[in-house]
């Protein structure tokens, strides 16, 4: 465990606690205490112990030369932030937020510019041409202003599954336009829940270093479709405007 990492993810008996240290920037004091819920809420939990988390307990506890953990039938997660302090400062990194206004970019997490590209000859990963992982470069969070409120602690608990080291399962272009099977409902998908595989696959991202992706698929129909959406949904907005 690297105690200068901005998130610090640990096992004991009690269960898995990730530990988070945020910064954030002036205009998100607004809205922090509200982003901050939004993770520990979707984040923190019982959730059932599957095979999947069982062989991901085994794997991090392999990887962090712990003894290994039997749990009954559920994993408590709990999750803790706190934000960088003056002391803080030159001790341990943190995960940057910031609450802007941004006029192309949905809500997203990125890495700093000499930290991109190259990621993905490391994975293989599309996806990791803007956010190139690993737990010590989690990467920075921009969540847009103008996300309507009752969205934004959903939003944030999206987000911070990139900053926890998972990628995306819905159909972006990176997916080809194809969400991942059998994870509707997901937090990754849909901003809805988190589920036990994505505690498995977070998991093994601080187990690993590395990123845990959700597998792809490649439909020629669904790119075609999603070219599609992607080209004609500007138009649709201008549209929209025009008629109010």
């Amino acid at each position: 465990m690297r105690q200068q990492d901005p998130i610090i993810v640990s096992l004991t008996k009690e269960g898995l606690t990730i530990d988070c240290l945020f910064s954030y920037n002036r205009r998100s004091k607004e809205v922090q205490e509200t982003i901050d819920q939004g993770i520990i809420d979707h984040w923190s939990g019982h959730y059932k112990i599957t095979d999947d988390i069982k062989k991901a307990i085994m794997v991090f506890c392999e990887a962090k030369n712990m003894p290994p953990h039997d749990f009954d039938s559920h994993l408590q997660v709990h999750v803790h932030i706190r934000h960088v302090q003056r002391e803080d400062i030159s001790k341990r990194r943190t995960v940057r937020i910031y609450y802007k206004p941004s006029l192309f970019l949905p809500a997203h997490v990125a890495s700093p510019f000499y930290r991109r590209l190259w990621g993905i000859f490391k994975t293989g990963q599309i996806e990791s041409i803007g956010l190139n992982w690993s737990p010590k470069y989690p990467g920075y969070m921009v969540l847009p202003t103008q996300t309507p409120m009752r969205c934004l602690p959903h939003v944030a608990a999206h987000e911070a599954g990139h900053i926890f080291g998972l990628g995306d399962a819905y159909g972006a272009w990176y997916r080809f336009y194809e969400p991942a099977r059998d994870t509707s409902g997901y937090m990754m998908r849909d901003n809805t829940q988190v589920r036990e595989q994505e505690i498995a696959m977070l998991i093994r991202a601080h187990a690993t270093g590395r990123m845990q992706y959700f597998p792809r698929i490649f439909r020629p129909s669904s790119v075609f479709k999603g070219l599609m959406r992607a080209l004609t949904s500007p138009f649709k907005r201008i549209s929209k405007k025009r008629n109010r």
